[in-house]
C-alpha cells in the first residue's frame, strides 16, 4: 500500500505554462532576441532555470548559440526570473480536479509531498498560493543542498523528512521524460499525468497512467 505521493508541480499540479512563456519572451524581447512559442516553453521548461536558460538562448540563437551565449545567458536567467516573479500568477492555475484529487488523498491518509526543479522560494510562493487549503507534508524546491532532478537529492530528503523508506509504499507521480527517470533513479513506481507538458511517447514507460485528476486516487486505491 502506498503512503507516500510525491507530486512534481509544474505540468502535474499547476498549468503554468503560459506565464511562463510570458515571462520567457519579456526577457527575449529586452534582450532584443526572437519570441518563443507555448510549445517551444512545453520543451524548454523542467529542470530547472539554468537549463530553461540554456534552451531558450540556443533555441533563439540557433547556429550562433557557442559564439554568443556568453553576451545572453546570465543577463537572460535575471531577467526571466524577474518576469516570472511578477507574472507567474496570472494565469497559472491547478489543472481541473487536483484540489479535490489531492483532497481526497489526505482523507486516505497519505502524506503528500511537492518536488519541483523551480527554486525554492518561488515553489512556497506559488504553494501558498493555489493550495493555501490542502496540507502538504513537505514541499522542496531547488535548494543548494539538492541537484535537480533526475538526480535523486530531493527524493532521498522527503523521505528522511517524513521517515518513509520503503520504495513500495511510495508513488512519484509527473508529466515528463524528467519526472520518469527521476522515480526510476529512485527505484520507486510513477505515475504519468497525460495532461502535462510532453507528449505520450515521452512518458509511456509510467508504470500508471493519469487521464483525469481522479485517475490518481484510484491508482493510489489499487497500487499494491
Amino acid at each position: 500500500m502506498k503512503k507516500l505521493i510525491i507530486f512534481d508541480l509544474d505540468g502535474t499540479l499547476l498549468n503554468s505554462i503560459n506565464d511562463i512563456n510570458t515571462s520567457i519572451n519579456l526577457a527575449l524581447n529586452d534582450l532584443q532576441l526572437p519570441q518563443v512559442t507555448i510549445d517551444d516553453s512545453k520543451y524548454i521548461t523542467g529542470s530547472g532555470v539554468d537549463i530553461l536558460s540554456m534552451r531558450t538562448i540556443k533555441l533563439v540563437l540557433q547556429d550562433k548559440y557557442e559564439k554568443e551565449k556568453d553576451l545572453y545567458l546570465n543577463k537572460f536567467k535575471d531577467l526571466y526570473q524577474h518576469y516570472y516573479t511578477i507574472h507567474q500568477k496570472d494565469e497559472t492555475k491547478p489543472y481541473d480536479g487536483i484540489i479535490d484529487a489531492l483532497k481526497e488523498l489526505k482523507k486516505l491518509g497519505m502524506k503528500i509531498a511537492v518536488l519541483s526543479n523551480k527554486p525554492h522560494v518561488d515553489v512556497v510562493k506559488i504553494m501558498d498560493y493555489y493550495f493555501k487549503d490542502i496540507k502538504f507534508d513537505y514541499i522542496l524546491g531547488k535548494i543548494e543542498k539538492n541537484r535537480i532532478k533526475p538526480d535523486i537529492d530531493g527524493i532521498i530528503m522527503i523521505e528522511d523528512e517524513l521517515n518513509i523508506h520503503n520504495n513500495k509504499e511510495i508513488l512519484y507521480v509527473g508529466d515528463t521524460n524528467v519526472d520518469i527517470q527521476t522515480a526510476r533513479n529512485a527505484n520507486i513506481e510513477v505515475l504519468a499525468c497525460t495532461w502535462g507538458f510532453r507528449k505520450y511517447d515521452e512518458i509511456k514507460t509510467a508504470d500508471y497512467f493519469a487521464y483525469t485528476a481522479s485517475d490518481i486516487v484510484e491508482v493510489v486505491k489499487n497500487a499494491k
